[in-house]
């Protein structure tokens, strides 16, 4: 919207700054509209799971407040009851501030206290454009500042969408291929490597891995969540503690815990994590970690399905919908290529939650409105992707065994298998012997009479050399 609003469209404000129109209808304050009209960037809002971990701080604050006396009863009471309101999801379009803005996160945090504060106070009967008798700093943010419960708040919102959804949805895909595994732990294939034919494997090894893999993703995400926990509340400005209460800190903790479901603790050096983001920046990590095992998964989805007759055609994805406009009949592997593409992104918002480490400065990190949308972004993404994964291509993928069978059968890197018997030079020969004639290794090497049919049959078994167990 440009232009100044029409009469009557707003109210008048006040702040440190002087006086500031906000819009009528409007639950936040002066510094919120200073802070959307100096920050036009993106038009992405902090996301949701921020904004709720920031409310449940102020609950739990103020309820802790209210319990050490610092704050009136009827005052602890609304405020709390307003951010808990606020975190259950109400009140969205409240929270208009762009992801680029200060640093520390100063303007989402006041945007907080101010609608907090005009929520109370309207329940209180009282006067919220004049912050009376709840004002957004001296009652919502008692206690705190927003140099601590922006770290807090991205941490809490962090560890939430790891438990809830990036942590299942992972599970989901690799309890999936478990299951692919188990029914085709005897289904032969041909090993590849360096994209070129390799010896017998089968695809219970194949999709055991790719779930191994993946569980070992999500024990790295386990315990990079876990270093989430710690919480610099207490530090306010740098960690000095200033206007701060130990015993209500320790309470609001508590709290915390219990609405969360959370083991949170105290860091027990705030300006650690007022400082720094390290434990945030290295689940970033984590998250693209999981990432780069979906990306290999999702491309050896496309390859291994590729054709049906140019390429390896061995795995057989649904057909979720047509993949030509000019060519009939065409089928893409649509659902590992959007996977593929969301491991890139997840990666380059891997990368620029590193970067922000450069922000690191003196005693203050300035980059924690970014942490928090990139590390919600990431969260969101692979949940989504990993839910596609199985539910649109996993679970209706079928292999195709003969196929799969015919094409171990017929290459010459089975000569392997001959290789303990007649010595790796004479089992090349072999190899070469069976491509030059295009005939299996089998009768290329009784031909060459390398050895009795029997020996060669036992050696050549196609079970045995995959490790099929009997």
């Amino acid at each position: 919207m440009t232009g100044k609003p029409a009469r009557g469209e707003v109210r008048i404000e006040h702040d440190t700054l002087g006086t500031m129109e906000v819009p009528a209808a409007a639950l936040y304050g002066a510094q919120t509209a200073r802070a959307a009209a100096n920050f036009p960037v993106s038009g992405w809002p902090l996301p949701a799971g921020f904004l709720a971990a920031l409310a449940r701080i102020k609950a739990a604050f103020a309820r802790a407040n209210g319990e050490r006396g610092l704050l009136p009863p009827e005052i602890a009471r609304a405020v709390a009851a307003a951010a808990e309101e606020v975190a259950g999801g109400a009140h969205r379009e409240q929270f208009p501030i762009d992801v680029f803005q200060t640093g520390s996160g100063t303007s989402s945090n006041m945007n907080m206290n101010e609608v907090v504060a005009h929520l109370a106070n309207v329940a209180l009967g009282g006067d919220p454009a004049a912050h009376r008798p709840v004002h957004p700093n001296d009652h919502v943010n008692l206690g705190q500042s927003s140099n601590d419960a922006v770290p807090a708040a991205l941490r809490i919102a962090a560890a939430v969408a790891w438990r809830e959804r990036v942590r299942p949805a992972a599970a989901g895909v690799a309890a999936a291929l478990r299951r692919l595994s188990v029914a085709h732990r005897a289904t032969v294939t041909l090993g590849r490597t360096h994209l070129m034919d390799a010896v017998p494997t089968t695809y219970g090894r194949v999709f055991g891995a790719w779930a191994d893999r993946l569980q070992s993703a999500c024990d790295r995400g386990d315990e990079s969540a876990r270093h989430l926990l710690r919480l610099p509340l207490g530090g306010t400005a740098v960690g000095t503690g200033i206007n701060s209460d130990p015993g209500v800190v320790g309470r609001a903790v508590e709290l915390l815990s219990q609405a969360t479901g959370l083991a949170l603790t105290l860091e027990p050096n705030p300006a650690v994590a007022i400082s720094a983001q390290d434990a945030p920046i290295a689940f970033a990590d984590a998250l693209a970690g999981l990432g780069r095992v979906l990306f290999p998964v999702a491309n050896d989805l496309r390859l291994r399905a590729s054709g049906p007759f140019g390429g390896l055609g061995e795995l057989v994805l649904p057909a979720v919908q047509p993949g030509s406009s000019i060519m009939p009949g065409k089928v893409n592997p649509v659902i590992p290529e959007a996977v593929a593409q969301v491991a890139l992104e997840v990666e380059g918002l891997a990368a620029a939650c590193r970067a922000s480490a450069a922000l690191h400065q003196l005693d203050l990190s300035h980059a924690n409105p970014l942490l928090a949308w990139n590390l919600d972004t990431m969260a969101r993404l692979l949940a989504n992707a990993c839910d596609l994964l199985v539910a649109r291509c996993l679970d209706g993928m079928t292999v195709d065994r003969e196929r799969a069978r015919r094409l171990a059968a017929a290459s010459p890197a089975l000569a392997t298998a001959l290789a303990a018997r007649i010595g790796y030079e004479r089992a090349a020969e072999v190899a070469k012997a069976a491509q030059k004639a295009g005939e299996s290794v089998f009768d290329a090497a009784r031909r060459l009479g390398v050895l009795p049919e029997a020996g060669l049959a036992e050696a050549l078994d196609l079970e045995r050399m995959a490790g099929v167990e009997a």
